[in-house]
């Protein structure tokens, strides 16, 4: 096999979605800071740079008396530029000129110089303004007649050129230029930082990752289905609950469940056991789904399923499989309080071929409620009714009920929500897990994003971009201090 090289196996380590979300999602915060770094270079340009303004005149130097007229006149021309050289930067000469001209001090830059193999002589003023540079010049050329025969009563020098007013600055900067140029460069600086931070939040974004940074087993990855499936479920905002068994589900999104659920299922018989627990370290992971999908998959394979709503603080499957003002005859809560039997409160879904104990409000006692007697002898008395119950249980950040039914059930698992929870927290959790009575078996990647085209291969499956979105059902509002993170899910939840 090929081995990769260094280059090509960066490059499969960068997750191109998390990297442009990330940048997506901070873009406020990139645009202000180019915008206020395009102000501070519009001010630094404009209080520290200056330009400047030349014009130059034209003189013709030959000499009165001489044999040799040429060779006379280059000579004439090279000793007058280089006693006017002297002048121009006398005090003599500039005390004059700023009588001349009615003002304090010289400002501006004078020099004067040969033009080579000829006798003419450039004199050249430079200063901040157009008008200063040509009074300043002229006023020189006016003070340079009177100081010629002091120079050599021999030499002409006569002008050749008069000097222009300056059009143009010697070298501009465009403010608007560096004012621009400051916002791209910080703009693509922030950027580059932002996609850095997110390349190193020690998260997990692939089946790779999920191997490689958690000490667990992989059961398998779902990827992020979108909550409207076509065109015409956006407009009448029929919104998809992520059922195997809704009637427009997706092949490949029920195929890829029906490999989990074997494997889980698998793993359940080889043991002779029967109660799955199912739970994530924070909230919208989309473990209730995943339980609600695990239990339809389960039952569809002919096998009896009782599915329990472990999460007495916000209960969810009620969400997803009551219809729109059904009501509960009972709840589990009631059954195990002692307030009301099993057989009065469980939920017969005959459609869909499973039992269920749901719940329809809160219970702020709820730890005490899961750790009581009447849990255990529930799970007891169910093991011998059904081939399979599966749990879905509170986050294990937010509570100690993921623990307390960990130490009643058989199994557990961890549903990971892409890019959410850092990699030593999971790990955090599946020791608590491996503490508990119940056999930790693996974790599932859920709610992986893809980019368009972008092509993955899992447990047989290749480039299934769009499945394992299962967290819209969850409905913790930031309580505990882990609240708020990761949800991917409905916005208006």
């Amino acid at each position: 096999m090929e081995e990769k090289t260094g280059i090509s196996s960066f490059m499969e380590q960068i997750d191109l979605y998390s990297l442009i979300r990330d940048v997506f999602k901070n873009l406020g915060f990139i645009l202000l800071a180019a915008i206020a770094a395009s102000m501070i270079a519009d001010i630094v340009v404009r209080d520290n740079y200056q330009n400047s303004y030349t014009t130059t005149a034209t003189f013709v130097v030959t000499s009165k008396n001489s044999s040799n007229y040429a060779y006379s006149n280059l000579n004439a021309a090279s000793a007058m530029a280089d006693s006017y050289s002297n002048i121009l930067n006398s005090s003599l000469l500039r005390k004059k000129v700023c009588q001349d001209l009615g003002v304090s001090s010289f400002d501006a830059k004078a020099r004067a110089s040969v033009i080579a193999d000829t006798n003419l002589m450039t004199l050249s003023v430079t200063s901040s303004t157009p008008q200063k540079a040509y009074l300043t010049i002229r006023s020189i050329m006016r003070t340079i007649n009177g100081l010629t025969g002091y120079v050599s009563e021999n030499m002409v020098m006569e002008v050749l050129q008069d000097p222009p007013v300056p059009t143009k600055p010697d070298s501009s900067v465009s403010v608007t230029r560096q004012t621009r140029r400051a916002f791209l460069l910080t703009g693509l600086a922030v950027t580059l930082v932002f996609m850095y931070l997110s390349y190193r939040r020690d998260t997990v974004k692939s089946e790779d990752d999920l191997k490689e940074k958690l000490d667990a087993d992989s059961l398998g990855v779902l990827y992020h289905d979108p909550v409207y499936h076509s065109a015409s479920d956006f407009f009448r905002r029929s919104k998809s609950k992520h059922l195997v068994t809704d009637l427009n589900a997706r092949f490949e999104y029920v195929e890829r469940f029906k490999k989990i659920s074997a494997t889980i299922a698998g793993i359940a018989r080889k043991k002779g056991v029967k109660t799955i627990l199912v739970t994530s370290v924070r909230e919208h992971e989309g473990k209730s789904t995943f339980s609600a999908n695990l239990a339809l998959t389960l039952a569809r394979q002919s096998a009896s399923v009782l599915l329990i709503d472990g999460d007495m603080r916000r209960p969810t499957l009620n969400k997803i499989f009551l219809k729109p003002g059904e009501k509960l005859d009972g709840s589990l809560g009631d059954m195990l309080q002692g307030k009301a039997s099993m057989t009065s409160v469980i939920y017969n879904n005959k459609d869909l071929g499973i039992q269920m104990l749901l719940n329809d409000r809160d219970y702020p006692n709820s730890t005490d409620i899961v750790s009581s007697y009447y849990m255990e002898r529930l799970l007891e008395v169910a093991s011998k009714s059904f081939d399979y119950i599966v749990i879905d249980s509170p986050p294990m950040s937010i509570m100690a009920d993921a623990e307390v039914l960990a130490g009643l059930a058989d199994l557990s698992m961890l549903v990971v929500g892409y890019d959410n929870v850092p990699a030593p927290d999971l790990n955090d959790a599946i020791d608590s897990l491996r503490d508990c009575k119940a056999e930790f078996i693996g974790c599932v990647l859920n709610n992986v994003y893809t980019l368009p085209g972008a092509h993955r291969t899992v447990g047989g499956y290749g480039g299934y971009g769009g499945y394992g979105r299962y967290s819209r059902y969850s409905h913790y509002q930031r309580y505990g201090k882990y609240g708020g993170y990761g949800h991917y899910g409905d916005k208006s939840k």
